[in-house]
């Protein structure tokens, strides 16, 4: 089973921008959705979901480092809106996108 959530955690890593619904993940792995959630969840300590974000997030901590601006990296790398960006990197890295930046 490692290979098969190998193929799923390479996926997320290479496109963590795209939207990804669990039945596809589900099906890159050649899993059943819960089974997939089961086993990524033992793997990684997070769902795929969860593993996403984080690596949304820590491709933001770069690009905020580089100068851009938070609405252009909440863009860049998909989130839904600027306050879901905000929202989701205040709850990883206990600052907010700006003061981050100004840091």
């Amino acid at each position: 089973m490692p290979q098969r959530l190998a193929r799923v955690q390479a996926l997320l890593q290479e496109r963590p921008a795209e939207p990804w619904p669990l039945d596809t993940l589900a099906q890159v792995a050649g899993m059943a959705p819960h089974t997939l959630l089961r086993a990524f969840r033992t793997s990684t300590g997070m769902t795929p979901h969860a593993y996403q974000v984080d690596l949304r997030i820590n491709r933001a901590r770069a690009l905020l480092r580089a100068g851009d601006a938070p609405a252009d990296v909440a863009h860049a790398l998909g989130f839904y809106d600027q306050s879901h960006f905000q929202t989701a990197f205040k709850q990883r890295v206990a600052a907010t996108p700006g003061h981050f930046r100004r840091r």
